[in-house]
Order: structure tokens, then C-alpha cells, then sequence
């Protein structure tokens, strides 16, 4: 059930009308069945997996509050391998039962004919990552113990995010779940709007660029020779619009709910530098690496070259939590180098300039590099690098260029940059805007809308991972 169909509108205007006139107590309940019914649509197996994930974590976190410190960390470390291991088996075994088939093949042998019959539950690695950094906050005593079972039910089962994050804290989300929270105007109004918009830069902008993607891209080997140059950006949009939709979408449910969810995106084609990018593209997951992986490796606290080793680990690990396949493990690895020769640049002091121009050069070359990239996810074996880059040794035919793309993409642009020139944290583009301008902002988006969007559905893009 995806956000911009309308099974999930209807049900969730006849929920909302529900859980806006009832009490805290019922709305904690509604809150429950509703994010029970929204993950059930997506398989039965998997819901019952996901209460198993949350009574285990549940029970690993009262375990650890009832133990002496010092005897506590063995089952902090049992319930950290345990939800990797969770996370590993549905993820990632059947890759590396294709991987150990390949090098059979390599060595003399023949292909595996039995192969195991594992389904990957939607949201997986969302939710194992929210119930981990809850058991390190548990365990680093930076939160109390969520002794309330229902809270912590509802936490793991919270609807906006549960399929694709953001990942949000336990020390933001679970104080929130226990507060009695009163929804204001605002809040409904603003909630409203970013749903709105939300579904609207995914179906009327990711969907028209992914299936010109999908059109395009069938195989590296048929090409035409520079195309590359053209579908790479494309697909950066396609992710951006997608991914930030979804979160936007997210957002607004939950601030139509009273709830206040952390902004997963701060115009990142904006960025200048790799560092920056990072710290404004999909920020839940760069800052639950930085603060989860990268400083319990030691940071920066070891010096420049164990800092720098500490980091290609974290983007190593990012490549795979992205996916099981080869091209994620590569554009892990390949962003991880696009990062530290930045950061090598650096202390060498060739940053350090702040002119326009170079400021600009450096926006170009941090979102060619991001795009260049995106083009690991569709590889499927390691030889399609080579194509690749063949490929961009070339330039495109300008009659290659689809103008029909940057139409697409302009509403995506003005609100980018109409953020960027108010210095918003948080998408607020129609919050306490004057009602004449919010009533033709979105006549003027219902149109365009109509105009450009399919009436069949694609899945978001980060379902995937």
C-alpha cells in the first residue's frame, strides 16, 4: 500500500478522522492497528517477523537494565550480533549463496541447483537499524529503558517510517509516543501540505525520469556511446525525487498526528564538497553511520590515516546495508574514495578557498560524482564497470538530451532553491504562506500533476533496500 495510492488515502482519512477526535489513549491504540494493518499489506510472514524483531529487542533492553554494569556487556553484544545476523540471513544470504555458486563454477564445478526460498521483508533494514541504536542508547545509559510494551510496539510499528525510515532516535520518537501531544491548525495544515507535496514530486517527477531510465538502460552492452552522461543526472533526480517524496510524505503524516520527525534531506545538489553532501543527503542514515559505526571505530580521534581507514569501513558497510549485489559493495567502496580524496585534499589546504567560482565548480563536481555513481546500483557483475567507463569516454550527441527532462524536474529546482534562499532546517514551503498563494501554488501543482503524472504506480525506489 504506497502513499500515493488511493487505498491508503482512504484509509487513512477515514483513520485520521478517527484518531483526531479521540483521547491519548485511543490514539495510541488507533496508532497500533493502523501500523499493524499498513505493514500486514505487505505480507503477513513479514509482520509476524517484525513482532518477533520487537519482542527480542524489547526483552534484550529489560535484560540489560536488571544487570550489574559490568556483567552487562555480553548481552549488549548478543543483541547487537543477533539483529545483524537478522538482518544478514533475509538480506544478504541469498547473494552470498549466488557468490560461493559463482566461485564453485570458477574452481571446476557446477552451478547450486537448490537455492533457498527467502523472502526480503519490506522495511527490514529501517526497522533492525531503529532497534539497534535503541539497545546502544539503552546500553551507553543515554535513554531509560522503554518499560512499556505498547510504547515500544508502537515505536518499532510507528506507520509514517516504518518502511523507509527515517531512522529516527529513541531519545526523539519514544518520548513523543508517551506525551500526550495536541495537534494545532498548523499542524494539520503544514502535515497536509508536505503529504501533498510529497506525492506529488514522486508521481509527477520520480516516476516520468525512472521510466525514461527504465527504457533506456536494458543492458551497458547496447548503449549508444556517451549516453551515460545524459541518464546518470537523470537517475539522480529520479532518486532524489523518490526518496525525498517518500520522506516528505512521511513528515507530514506524522505532523498531521502531532508528531515532530526529523528532516531527512537539506537540498544536497546544493552542496559543494562530498563531506557536505553527506551530511545533507538521506541524514538519518549518514548521521546513525557517523555516530553508531564511525566514532566506535575511534573517528577522527587516531590520527589522518586511521581516520581516513575508519571511513572507507563506514562506506564499505553503507554500500552493503544499501544492498546484496556487486554494484552496491562498489559504489560503497567508490563513494568512500570520493570522500577521503576530498578529505586528503583538505589537509593539504586546496579547500580552503571560498570563491564563487570555485564554490560553484565544486557544486558541479559533487553532484557529477554523486550521479556517476548511482550507475553501480544497476551493474550486475563486476566487468560492467568496464562498460561504464568506456561509455563515458565518449560524449552524447546533443540530440540525445530529452529537454522534456529539465521541464520535469523544474518544480523540484524551484523548491530547492526557494529553500536554499530562506536557509529553511525543515521544508515549510507553505506553511504561514498568505492563503491566496497557497490556494494557487496548489492548483497551479494539481495541474502540472494531471498533466505529467501515470495513473500506474511504481514502487519507491529505496523499497529495495
Amino acid at each position: 500500500m504506497l502513499f500515493n495510492s488511493l487505498s491508503f488515502i482512504l484509509s487513512f482519512s477515514v483513520f485520521y478522522i478517527i484518531y483526531y477526535h479521540s483521547s491519548f489513549r485511543i490514539r495510541k491504540l488507533l496508532l497500533l492497528f493502523f501500523g499493524i494493518y499498513f505493514y500486514s499489506r505487505w505480507g503477513i510472514g513479514a509482520t509476524f517477523l517484525l513482532f518477533g524483531s520487537i519482542v527480542f529487542n524489547y526483552s534484550i533492553a529489560i535484560w540489560l537494565e536488571k544487570t550489574l554494569f559490568n556483567k552487562r556487556k555480553p548481552i549488549f553484544v548478543f543483541g547487537i550480533v543477533t539483529n545483524v545476523l537478522y538482518l544478514g540471513v533475509f538480506k544478504y544470504f541469498l547473494f552470498l549463496w549466488g557468490m560461493f555458486s559463482d566461485l564453485n563454477v570458477e574452481l571446476g564445478g557446477q552451478t547450486f541447483v537448490w537455492k533457498p526460498n527467502l523472502i526480503l521483508p519490506i522495511g527490514i533494514s529501517f526497522y533492525t537499524f531503529h532497534n539497534i541504536s535503541y539497545l546502544i542508547e539503552v546500553y551507553d545509559e543515554k535513554i531509560p529503558v522503554c518499560k512499556n510494551f505498547f510504547t515500544f510496539t508502537l515505536y518499532d510499528l510507528f506507520f509514517p517510517l516504518l518502511l523507509l525510515g527515517p531512522i529516527e532516535r529513541p531519545g526523539n520518537l519514544i518520548p513523543q509516543l508517551e506525551s500526550k501531544r495536541p495537534i494545532t491548525k498548523d499542524q494539520i495544515w503544514n502535515g497536509f501540505f508536505l503529504f501533498c507535496f510529497g506525492v506529488f514530486i514522486k508521481s509527477s517527477i520520480a516516476d516520468p525520469l525512472s521510466r525514461y531510465v527504465e527504457m533506456t538502460v536494458n543492458s551497458f552492452h547496447t548503449l549508444e556511446p556517451g549516453i551515460l552522461w545524459i541518464i546518470a543526472p537523470t537517475i539522480a533526480f529520479q532518486v532524489y525525487a523518490d526518496f525525498f517524496g517518500y520522506s516528505l510524505c512521511a513528515m507530514g503524516l506524522a505532523e498531521s498526528m502531532g508528531f515532530d520527525l526529523m528532516n531527512n534531506f537539506k537540498r544536497p545538489f546544493f552542496s559543494s564538497n562530498p563531506s557536505e553532501f553527506w551530511s545533507k543527503w538521506h541524514i538519518s542514515l549518514s548521521t546513525w553511520l557517523r555516530d553508531y559505526v564511525y566514532i566506535k571505530l575511534g573517528g577522527n580521534r587516531q590520527g589522518f590515516v586511521r581516520e581516513n581507514i575508519n571511513l572507507m569501513l563506514v562506506w564499505f558497510l553503507t554500500g552493503i546495508w544499501h544492498g546484496a549485489g556487486y554494484g552496491f559493495i562498489i559504489w560503497g567502496l567508490y563513494l568512500g574514495i570520493c570522500l577521503v580524496g576530498y578529505r586528503f585534499l583538505k589537509y593539504l589546504g586546496f579547500t580552503k578557498y571560498e570563491h564563487f567560482t570555485f564554490k560553484t565548480f565544486g557544486i558541479f563536481f559533487t553532484f557529477t560524482t554523486f550521479s556517476l555513481g548511482l550507475l553501480l546500483f544497476r551493474i550486475s557483475s563486476p566487468s560492467d564497470v568496464f562498460l561504464i567507463i568506456e561509455n563515458l569516454l565518449s560524449l552524447p550527441n546533443i540530440r540525445q538530451i530529452p529537454y522534456a527532462l529539465l521541464l520535469i524536474i523544474l518544480p523540484l529546482l524551484i523548491f530547492d532553491l526557494w529553500q536554499e534562499w530562506k536557509d529553511t532546517n525543515r521544508p515549510s514551503f507553505f506553511h504561514n504562506q498568505n492563503p491566496l498563494q497557497v490556494t494557487f501554488i496548489f492548483v497551479l501543482g494539481f495541474i502540472w500533476f494531471s498533466l505529467v503524472s501515470p495513473f500506474a504506480k511504481e514502487d519507491f525506489f529505496y523499497f529495495q533496500f
